[in-house]
């Protein structure tokens, strides 16, 4: 009798956890808060160059809040990377509080195609991430945080996609469109 319970609260336990990833791979995509504004971001390049958001107005872009040592952050390279890839799309990874070393090291076992940026003091991760690794936003053609995931991109998502494809569909304003 004793068995018989445990098996059942153990396939209930499993049909639970399973529930529970689904939901959350579904939840991943979220809409930006809703009257949170969109934060600047102003940081540093690796080789120590100015990096501004707003000059990259007219594209969509993906910021990336990454660390060498999130495990997740490095299984979703591959999807950062052919999103970087896309015509209107630029992507930025920015790398929370690591020394420039371990930022170089790890770019040099993983060839990122986009640049990164150096948030030396996570004051960035502060105002722009839900507070969990890796998270990622996309901003839209006209500066505007759109979009938010928290997590893992899986490589098979497409909501992600989706979403970017929705921004770029989106008719561009004249100031967006001479910048581009």
């Amino acid at each position: 009798m004793h068995t018989r319970i445990s098996t059942r609260a153990a396939a209930l336990l499993a049909g639970a956890l399973l529930s529970a990833g689904a939901a959350a791979k579904d939840a991943l995509l979220r809409p930006w808060p809703a009257g949170r504004p969109t934060p600047p971001l102003q940081l540093t390049t690796l080789d120590g160059q100015p990096w501004d958001l707003a000059a990259l107005r007219g594209k969509v872009v993906v910021v990336n809040f990454w660390a060498a040592w999130c495990g997740p952050c490095v299984e979703e390279l591959p999807v950062l990377g052919a999103l970087a890839g896309r015509d209107g799309v630029a992507v930025v990874g920015v790398n929370y509080k690591e020394p420039l070393d371990s930022i170089e090291r790890f770019a040099a076992a993983h060839p990122l195609a986009y640049p990164v940026l150096r948030d030396r003091t996570g004051d960035a991760f502060k105002r722009w991430s839900p507070g969990v690794m890796p998270a990622t936003i996309v901003v839209d053609r006209g500066g505007r945080a759109r979009w938010r995931t928290v997590g893992e991109i899986p490589p098979d998502d497409t909501r992600l996609r989706g979403a970017i494809d929705a921004l770029l569909a989106e008719p561009q304003t004249h100031q967006e469109h001479n910048q581009n």
